[in-house]
């Protein structure tokens, strides 16, 4: 049995048993307390290094459907447009969700952008070095026609791990499941307008990686998620 068999078996049998095993367990217990969550619009800056918030910026805005998703899942969100002093601007999304027990594919941004009638194009799954951390993000093109060309990165967390895909939220369940524990998580998402999607990307990562160094210490570690710590 080849190598590539041998671990498409063994991780099929893992996200059969975790789906099992979540099946079967009912976890009662928060991870974070809702009194305990931290506070978005607080533990983020207004202004850090060369940024500060454009009050006049308008993120991307979702479709109501979107809307109600978003209101279901996220017990936070927070949507600002941040600009430098060469006019750079940079869109960042973090949300936040007390009770992660639904599947993050539902809410997954190309499906979420797709739905605002963009077209996604060079879809890929890097791992991202932002600040002291290795992320297995996303990153992707969404484009409306010649009009906007929004080059994105984001990445999902659930409890204290960065999760990418449907095993990884699978396994981050059943640890906590075995535990009686629901796991909590964050979206965060930068964006910004540009043709040219590599220099946006390294302006991205640039940005986040300043950004994790200036939020609230608690903050930091759960958006980079302990696991990926280096």
């Amino acid at each position: 049995m080849n190598r590539l068999l041998s671990k498409s078996i063994a991780a099929t049998a893992l996200m059969l048993l975790a789906a099992c095993a979540t099946s079967y367990l009912t976890p009662t217990k928060r991870l974070v307390k809702t009194e305990d969550a931290i506070n978005l619009e607080q533990a983020v800056p207004t202004k850090f290094g060369d940024w500060s918030v454009e009050t006049n910026g308008v993120p991307l805005v979702p479709s109501e459907d979107s809307k109600e998703l978003i209101a279901r899942i996220y017990d936070q969100t927070l949507n600002r447009t941040y600009v430098n002093s060469a006019g750079e601007r940079i869109m960042l999304s973090i949300a936040y969700g007390g009770s992660q027990t639904r599947q993050l594919r539902a809410h997954r941004q190309e499906v979420c952008y797709t739905a605002q009638g963009f077209q996604i194009s060079q879809l890929e799954h890097p791992t991202l070095s932002i600040r002291n951390a290795s992320i297995r993000g996303t990153r992707m093109v969404a484009r409306q026609g010649d009009a906007r060309i929004e080059p994105v990165t984001y990445w999902f967390t659930m409890g204290d791990s960065v999760v990418q895909n449907f095993t990884d939220r699978q396994v981050a369940q059943l640890k906590y499941a075995l535990s009686g524990v629901i796991p909590d998580g964050y979206l965060f998402r930068v964006s910004s307008l540009s043709a040219n999607p590599a220099s946006a990307y390294a302006k991205q990562a640039a940005f986040s990686s300043e950004l994790m160094g200036q939020v609230d210490p608690r903050l930091a570690q759960r958006l980079l998620g302990s696991g990926s710590q280096q």
